[in-house]
């Protein structure tokens, strides 16, 4: 049995925030999912909402970086690392784009005691080498306790 099947059942609210000059958008889900650690990371996995399909999606969480992955009708795979530029792809139905990213907060919160936890994260995008707005990732997560 992998570990990841033994990790702790949560419920968590995802929240983007994008600015795009005056432009701003909010897109929130609640899912479940589960949080395990392994070493020094920790982790989020889930499936994500979307109309075309579903989306699984994990979370790498270590110090002021962070690592998203999506499988299914969104491949995505990027690293967000406080302070620094780093390259991504990004690819759904109409192709696969180029994602540019420059990290200027990564907040990772645990707490063993209440089995909650939160990631914060913002960043400037660039999409193709274009401008894509200002985005802020919020992720709340906490222990699941319906079983």
């Amino acid at each position: 049995m992998s570990n990841e099947q033994k990790g702790l059942p949560i419920k968590l609210k995802f929240v983007t925030e994008i600015r795009d000059g005056k432009r701003k958008e909010t897109v929130a889900f609640d899912t479940n999912g589960l949080y395990y650690e392994k070493g020094k990371n920790r982790y989020l996995t889930f499936q994500e909402p979307h109309e075309q399909g579903e989306i699984k999606t994990i979370v790498k969480m270590y110090d002021d970086e962070v690592l998203i992955m999506r499988s299914g009708v969104v491949s995505m795979r990027q690293v967000y690392k406080k302070g620094h530029w780093t390259q991504g792809t990004y690819q759904n139905t109409l192709g696969q784009f180029s994602m540019d990213t420059k990290t200027d907060n990564v907040l990772v919160q645990w707490s063993e005691k209440t089995k909650k936890g939160s990631l914060f994260v913002t960043y400037q995008l660039l999409l193709q080498g274009n401008e894509a707005g200002r985005y802020t990732i919020t992720i709340n997560f906490k222990e699941d306790h319906h079983e």
